[in-house]
């Protein structure tokens, strides 16, 4: 037995660092506002020591957030170590906004903090405390690498801090004892080994697929699909948008809230489920701002990717990595929004009906909170090389409030990095009854996000109301026939 220890980054998780440059970011954001609680000071704002000491009593939980990289000599090959130098206050910042902070101010501020790369020779994350909003609320931003969290596990700081019991204890903390890491010389000693092992785990691997024979079938049908689709898509590139174009190193970004419930009911009322009740909406709302930037949506299909759970209970995909991509054409040109949502409707059905994806609906009640693990599986999935105009990210949440050492969460967003063309993304985090939006976007395409922003907004309410009024308008035409 070794007396070291280390783990190889799979060549997906490698790649999102080969990726990255100060203009593509390799990390997702997640940001949740908080009620003060008990962490409120006497003078005013927060108690820091105690926000450090409840995600150190914690931190135990997510061991990857104490594991930096290592390279492996010659190949160079990334693998995680533990930091034998760990100080949590480092990964801690403390900040302010003017008070009292505006949503305004906190989007500027994440704006700004989330393009500054993560520091390679520690692990790959930071988590600010933003007090100073208004009511003396606070907020939480974590930046996570999206090399941290692997298909098959990984780790999820949020979820170790956030419980749905406001009186949850504060445990104590668990000793950190580093693991010893290897020298250059074992870590070349190993690889060599595991190349001469591969031809050998080739075998194994194919010996085993074979005799498995649904999973193979399983296997080739999906990787026919994808490749099948993949080609239609190349061959009939995405049409050029306001937002399409190379990107600089500055970005946006754009909060606001919707009512779950109201999404609920439209999906229910359409026969759609509530991602397809998000897809419209963005559909929508990219009409909008396309008429104010005098662009004619006519016979434009705006090709967006997805990310969607894989139903786990699909028995021909066992241990699979359970997020998938979707490229969905959204009828920007369509001006009716019923006929608008019934279009993608038909489509993400006959997507799941080939894929086996659970509507997003059945998946998003679940009493498991992991945004910041589902937001970075979300991205991996999107990192794709389709050609899209743009990414859309569905991330379910509970639908009963949490805590963070008695503060209440109020409000959780999310912005996923943006890829080379790629001038605006846009994340959905479903918590506690609502849905909150985080629009990314590059400064240098889209000067005006706010503007795309409020017109998203807007083409929710829109879609609301025009069922709403469908709903009042039927029981009349049924009474006078």
């Amino acid at each position: 037995m070794p007396s070291y220890s280390y783990e190889r980054l799979s060549a997906e998780s490698a790649s999102f660092l080969e990726r990255e440059t100060p203009r593509l970011h390799g990390h997702t954001t997640s940001i949740l506002v908080f009620e003060p609680g008990p962490l409120a000071k006497a003078g005013g704002g927060i108690d820091y020591l105690a926000v450090r000491d409840a995600i150190e009593a914690r931190l135990h939980q997510a061991p990857r957030f104490r594991q930096k990289l290592a390279w492996v000599p010659f190949e160079n090959h990334p693998v995680w170590v533990d930091d034998r130098d760990f100080r949590l206050n480092y990964h801690l910042r403390h900040s302010s906004l003017p008070r009292p902070g505006s949503l305004e101010q906190l989007e500027n501020t994440v704006a700004r903090i989330k393009v500054q790369p993560l520091n390679r020779s520690r692990p790959l994350w930071e988590c600010w405390i933003l007090e100073g909003l208004h009511d003396d609320r606070f907020a939480l931003l974590l930046k996570t690498h999206l090399s941290m969290i692997d298909d098959a596990a990984g780790s999820d700081l949020l979820q170790a801090i956030l419980s749905p019991d406001a009186q949850a204890p504060l445990p104590d903390p668990v000793p950190f004892v580093p693991r010893p890491r290897p020298s250059a010389r074992e870590l070349v000693m190993d690889e060599i080994i595991q190349q001469v092992r591969l031809p050998r785990q080739a075998l194994d691997r194919f010996i085993h697929v074979v005799s498995d024979f649904d999973r193979m079938m399983y296997d080739l049908r999906s990787g026919t699909r994808s490749m099948a689709a993949l080609l239609g898509y190349s061959f009939r590139p995405p049409v050029e948008t306001p937002f399409n174009g190379r990107i600089g190193p500055h970005r946006q970004t754009a909060f606001f809230e919707t009512a779950l419930d109201d999404a609920r009911t439209v999906a229910s009322d359409l026969d759609g489920t509530v991602h397809d009740v998000i897809l419209a909406t963005v559909a929508a709302g990219v009409r909008k701002f396309l008429g104010s930037r005098l662009v004619s949506p006519a016979a434009l299909d705006l090709r967006v990717s997805t990310p969607v759970s894989l139903d786990p209970g699909d028995d021909c995909a066992p241990e699979r990595s359970n997020v998938t991509e979707w490229v969905v054409d959204l009828p920007v040109w369509e001006k009716n929004p019923r006929t608008r949502f019934e279009m993608i409707r038909d489509r993400t059905r006959a997507l799941g009906q080939t894929d086996g994806a659970l509507p997003a609906r059945s998946i998003a009640g679940e009493n498991t909170w992991l945004s910041a693990r589902i937001l970075c599986l979300g991205a991996r999935a999107l990192a794709s090389h389709t050609p899209v105009n743009l990414a859309v990210t569905n991330v379910p949440g509970p639908r009963g409030p949490l805590y963070f050492q008695g503060a209440r969460l109020l409000e959780a967003y999310g912005t996923v990095p943006l890829r080379e063309g790629h001038g605006l993304g846009i994340a959905v985090l479903s918590y506690n009854g609502k849905l909150f939006w985080g629009v990314n976007g590059d400064v240098d395409l889209l000067p005006d996000l706010h503007h795309l922003a409020r017109g998203i907004r807007e083409a929710f309410i829109e879609l609301r109301d025009s069922t709403t009024r469908l709903a009042s308008v039927t029981p009349l035409f049924e009474a006078m026939s």
